[in-house]
Formats: structure tokens, sequence, C-alpha cells
């Protein structure tokens, strides 16, 4: 999922929230900012599959009865022991906070900001902007400077970088004054 938190260079805006309206075309400033937010897409976790859980929790408990009867203590506690870490696993899932990244342009400096804490700035001038397909399932979107590298919108399907990638290098291009 991402969203265009401000409008790229170049690109029209509305009337009614354009505070630049009432100056001359020639005199609109040029360091309009472009913020792309991306996040991991997540779903939650529904009632109904709760309660799936639970059946295939007492399926599991039902079907090691005859192991039990035999003398195989280990069974249930594994059946249970699994099931137990299976939701335990769900419930950290759900109560974690999505991967997310940044990108900002602004005032001549790209800024990118993730999650994991990676962060960087670096003049916008000397950034290259790569969109890199080695097959046609798999796209990296690549911000180059002379001597690194990074990729960005690694959370984000296949579609949405192949959306992202024309407004990532507009917005560049843009601040590059190209």
């Amino acid at each position: 999922m991402y969203q265009l938190l401000d409008r790229p260079f170049g690109r029209c805006r509305d009337e009614a929230d354009d505070r630049s309206a009432d100056l001359p075309k020639d005199r609109v400033p040029r360091d309009t900012r472009f913020v792309l937010h991306m996040e991991q897409n997540r779903s939650f976790f529904p009632q109904e599959g709760r309660l799936l859980l639970s059946v295939i929790a007492a399926l599991f408990l039902a079907t090691s009865i005859l192991p039990v009867l035999h003398g195989y203590w280990l069974v249930p506690v594994f059946s249970l022991g699994a099931m137990a870490a299976l939701v335990w696993a769900l419930e950290t899932h759900q109560k974690s906070s999505p991967y997310f990244e940044q990108l900002e342009l602004k005032d001549g400096e790209i800024r990118y900001l993730d999650s994991g804490g990676r962060m960087f700035a670096l003049p916008s001038y000397w950034v290259r902007f790569e969109a890199e397909a080695s097959t046609p399932a798999n796209l990296r979107l690549l911000l180059r400077n002379r001597d690194r590298r990074f990729e960005v919108g690694r959370s984000l399907s296949l579609e949405e970088k192949r959306a992202v990638a024309p407004l990532i290098a507009s917005a560049l291009a843009g601040a590059r004054g190209q």
C-alpha cells in the first residue's frame, strides 16, 4: 500500500487547496515537497479464522487420544504445543506494527526512512532512479548515488511498484530541474 502525501513536481493542483494560486504561474515556488509513504499490506485475523483454529486444535486433541491409550504421552503434548505456538505467532504478528518506508524530496534533497531504522539524506541532483527488472515478476526500485545504492519500495507488491516507479522518476527529474 502506498500513499502520495504531497504532489510531485509538475502535477496539477486543485485550486481549492492551492496556497500559491494567487501567485503568477512563473512565481510558483519550486520547493514543493514530494512525500511517498509505503507500507506493508497487512490483513487481520477475523473471528471466523479464530473459530476455525479452535476446531483444528480440537481435532488435533481428538486424534491424539488413541496414541495416549497406547502409552505415547508426548503426542498430545506435541499437538497442544504446536497449536499454542501457532496461536502465539498469529497474535504477535497482528500486534506488531507493519513495515513502512517513506521517501521525501524537498529543497534539493532526497530523504529516506524505514521502520527498521535505515535512514539517508542525499542531494537529489546526484541521485539516479532505476527500475531494475531481472525477470517479469521481479522489479526492484533503486536509488543510486556515486558509491551507494538503496532499494526502496520493498514493502510493495509488483503492481504497486510498477505504479510508483514513474512517480518517483518524475519527482526526481523535477527536483533536478529536468
